[in-house]
């Protein structure tokens, strides 16, 4: 299997890896690893579905809300793979790096967040990498990393840039909570508060999508409630505000994510069961509802996997007469995927963008 567009630009670039102590952050293909043999370094995923891919793991991570908010590293699992020591987790506040190498993520945003705790972590003098696609806005990346210190490019091809950044102007301090939002979302006459960060879906507005589906849930829903790919933890934390009745589990692949569905529950007087999985590997329990507004991007490119896993997968984890709720796209090619596992799922609500579908086991 090929390596992604910006892996086989770093690997044409490997020579770099024989000096300095290298940080690599959000590596977007885990093929890029076993390429990396030879050199010691330390990889930071804040996406759970690469760091297993990477260390071989399998299954599922859980916490409880109320120890990510009172432990600032409760979302940190460590393995390591030959020299390699590959970090989940939201963040590092510490690392002996001299070099970073960041992987460009989608919006503009959650970079300027990673180069501040890259410049903060390698200091003044040390140097920050930033490796993606044309079309993923790498050539902007400059204007983002200029703030840190003078920029210049390695090396450009397959469609992709390398950009370095010699540290000059590297931040005193790094603090999830210095990039945290916290918003009064508003439905119905329901107001809940949201915690959210760069790099997290709909950070700082509530997606339109979502709030199609939540006119359509009940408030006494009752029962073990799944909110899948719950980003900041909109959905259950307007549930568990508005009186709902539930026992709430919070699943994410992304750290970033799991981080704020912690923080949100917690503005609202709640808590909740948090999991990092990949679609639903690794849980094996089952619920009486699931509920979803699920991705349909990897990065900038459409990609279904994750949902049709997720469909796949939800009968399995549903209880007898158990519920699915999902809103998606109307473009997209849900409806049929539910006809293939469900019986007789239905449109619950429609609009110009997106449907409000519903089935049960």
């Amino acid at each position: 299997m090929s390596l992604s567009p910006a892996s086989q630009l770093v690997i044409r670039n490997i020579d770099q890896f024989e000096e300095g102590n290298w940080l690599v952050i959000n590596a977007d293909d885990a093929g890029l690893f076993p390429a990396l043999q030879a050199f010691s370094l330390t990889a930071l995923h804040q996406f759970f579905d690469v760091f297993c891919q990477a260390t071989g793991r399998n299954g599922a991570a859980q916490f409880d809300s109320r120890d990510i908010c009172e432990e600032p590293q409760a979302i940190h699992i460590t393995a390591e793979n030959g020299q390699h020591k590959h970090v989940f987790a939201p963040y590092l506040n510490k690392a002996e790096a001299t070099d970073v190498l960041l992987f460009l993520p989608k919006a503009k945003a959650h970079l300027s967040m990673l180069m501040a705790m890259a410049a903060n972590l390698v200091g003044n003098n040390g140097r920050v990498h930033v490796v993606g696609e044309n079309k993923g806005g790498i050539k902007s990346a400059g204007k983002t990393m200029q703030q840190f210190g003078a920029v210049q490019k390695l090396d450009s091809a397959r469609h992709c840039s390398w950009v370095t950044c010699e540290v000059s102007h590297a931040p005193g301090s790094f603090s999830l909570h210095d990039w945290t939002a916290i918003d009064t979302y508003t439905l119905n006459e329901h107001e809940w508060q949201v915690c959210s960060l760069p790099g997290v879906f709909s950070h700082r507005e509530l997606d339109a999508g979502t709030e199609l589906l939540l006119s359509k849930l009940s408030k006494t829903m009752s029962g073990s409630v799944l909110d899948f790919a719950c980003g900041a933890g909109v959905i259950a934390s307007y549930l568990l505000s508005g009186g709902a009745r539930i026992q709430a589990e919070l699943l994410d692949v992304s750290a970033l994510a799991l981080w704020c569905s912690a923080h949100t529950l917690e503005q609202n007087g709640s808590q909740g069961n948090i999991i990092a999985a990949d679609t639903l590997n690794g849980v094996t329990h089952r619920f009486q509802t699931i509920v979803t507004n699920p991705p349909f991007h990897t990065g900038v490119k459409t990609d279904y996997r994750i949902t049709r896993e997720f469909i796949a997968g939800a009968k399995q984890r549903l209880t007898s007469n158990g519920k699915l709720y999902l809103v998606a796209n109307r473009f997209l090619p849900y409806a049929e995927l539910l006809d293939e596992q469900f019986k007789q799922p239905a449109t619950l609500a429609q609009n110009t963008r997106f449907s409000v579908y519903f089935a049960q086991n």
